[in-house]
């Protein structure tokens, strides 16, 4: 795989603080190549673990029959975007992720997947946690994003619209 050379370069983030930023979120968008070639995309909760993007869904579905046929994916997070209204501009902060996507097979992976996904999202005590995920860990999939590319985009300041003109 060959990128793209980003558009507005003078936006594009070292990957050191992208990977900071993709750390921090917990919600981006999964697109996969869906039926008859079509993009589907669904937004999702994740975390970040030793390099790998996890997500948790249905044992079942279409975005899991669409990563079975093809395991290519991207998932996108935006982190900021604030409208500056008087200016027709916005500010963000936002990560793209290309990757390969696969259904978390082995247990101690699965379970510590979830746990770190759990602690991202919510403040309960640990033994509240192993409780739910023991709970509901067998009904849950986990599937994991390889990265293969990240790029980081920011716009954290801007030129009056005056300017602009």
């Amino acid at each position: 795989m060959t990128p793209r050379p980003m558009h507005r370069q003078d936006r594009q983030l070292p990957q050191e603080e992208a990977w900071a930023l993709l750390t921090q979120g917990t919600y981006g968008v999964l697109s996969v190549v869906g039926d008859e070639g079509w993009p589907y995309a669904v937004p999702m909760h994740y975390t970040v673990m030793d390099g790998q993007i996890y997500l948790h869904c249905a044992k079942t579905g279409y975005k899991l029959d669409a990563i079975a046929r093809d395991d290519r994916v991207c998932f996108t997070v935006t982190l900021r975007e604030e409208l500056v209204q008087d200016h027709a501009t916005s500010l963000y902060e936002s990560v793209v992720v290309l990757g390969r996507a696969a259904l978390v097979t082995d247990q101690a992976t699965h379970q510590a997947a979830l746990a770190h996904l759990v602690d991202a999202l919510g403040r309960v005590s640990p033994d509240l946690r192993d409780q739910y995920i023991a709970r509901r860990g067998q009904t849950t999939a986990v599937l994991v994003i390889r990265p293969v590319h990240l790029t980081g985009k920011a716009k954290r300041d801007f030129r009056p619209i005056q300017q602009r003109m």
